[in-house]
C-alpha cells in the first residue's frame, strides 16, 4: 500500500518543480513585461505576449490590493541618482515594441487609473508599419504625463549578430530618432529577444550610447538600489495565465521554471 502515499508525493514534487510557491517572496523593484492589450485566439502566435483589458484591470487590482506601487522612470532615475527612496513596493511597468493596441486599450486604462506606464519602441517601425502606433498617438500618451518612452532599437535586430558598428547605430540612431520626436532625453534601453539577443560586447556600447537604464526580459525581482551590475529583470505575465500565476509573479519573479 506504499504506492497511496508515494503518488501524491511524486505529483506534489512534481508541482514543487514547476511552480514558485515554494520560494520566498521576494523584496525590491518589481519590473513588468507586456507586449499587447487586447484579445486574441489562443492559436494565435502573439497569445502568450496578449493580456486582455480585462485582465489587465484585474491585474493592476491585484497590484493595489497587496501594497505595490506603481512608479515610473523619472521616480527609478531620481532614486538612482540621488538615493531617493522608492515606495516600500515599487512596480514598473513595461511594453515593448509600441504595439497599435497600447495606444487603443492600454492608454485608456492608464488614463482611468491614473497608473504611469514605460513603452520601448522600435524606431524604424513607428508610424510606418500596420498594427504599430503612430509618431502622433506616441505624442499625445506623452503629453498626458502618464507614459515615457524608450528605445528598443531601431529594427529589433539580434544585437549579438551584429558587428560593432552596427550595433551602435542601433543603439544611436533609435536614440536619437526619440529624443527628436519627443523633445526629451531617451535614457532606457530594452533589448530584443531579451538575454538571447545581445552577449558580453552590447551591454557597454548600451552605456556608451548614453543610456542610463538598459532591461532585460530575465525574470526576477530587482534588489533595490540598482547598481548597474545586471540588466532590470522583468517578470513577464503571459496571456493564458490564472491570477494566481500573476500572483506568483509579482511576489517571486516569475511563476514558473
Amino acid at each position: 500500500m506504499m504506492w497511496l502515499w508515494i503518488f501524491p508525493l511524486i505529483l506534489l514534487l512534481a508541482a514543487a518543480c514547476r511552480w514558485q510557491f515554494w520560494r520566498l517572496p521576494k523584496k525590491g523593484l518589481l519590473a513588468l513585461m507586456y507586449h499587447h492589450i487586447g484579445q486574441t485566439d489562443p492559436a494565435d502566435e502573439q497569445y502568450p505576449f496578449t493580456i486582455s483589458p480585462q485582465r489587465f484591470e484585474e491585474q493592476l487590482d491585484m497590484l493595489q490590493k497587496h501594497g505595490f506601487s506603481p512608479v515610473g522612470l523619472d521616480e527609478l532615475k531620481a532614486a538612482a541618482s540621488s538615493g531617493r527612496r522608492l515606495p516600500e513596493k515599487p512596480v514598473l511597468l513595461t511594453f515593448d515594441d509600441g504595439y497599435a493596441d497600447n495606444f487603443q486599450h492600454l492608454f485608456p486604462i492608464l488614463q482611468k487609473r491614473q497608473v504611469k506606464a514605460l513603452i520601448f519602441l522600435i524606431t524604424d517601425l513607428i508610424g510606418k508599419e500596420p498594427g504599430y502606433m503612430t509618431w502622433e498617438q506616441v505624442r499625445q500618451m506623452q503629453q498626458s504625463g502618464l507614459v515615457q518612452f524608450g528605445s528598443h532599437t531601431t529594427s529589433h535586430a539580434r544585437l549579438r549578430r551584429l558587428s560593432e558598428e552596427e550595433i551602435l547605430r542601433e543603439l544611436t540612431q533609435s536614440k536619437k530618432t526619440l529624443e527628436e520626436k519627443l523633445g526629451v532625453a531617451c535614457e532606457a534601453f530594452c533589448y530584443p529577444f531579451g538575454s538571447g539577443g545581445f552577449d558580453k560586447r552590447v551591454r557597454p556600447l548600451v552605456f556608451r550610447a548614453g543610456y542610463l537604464f538598459d532591461f532585460s526580459t530575465k525574470p526576477g525581482i530587482n534588489p533595490w538600489p540598482w547598481k548597474g551590475k545586471k540588466t532590470i529583470l522583468r517578470a513577464f505575465p503571459r496571456g493564458g495565465e490564472t491570477l494566481t500565476d500573476f500572483y506568483v509573479q509579482i511576489t517571486r519573479g516569475k511563476s514558473k521554471f
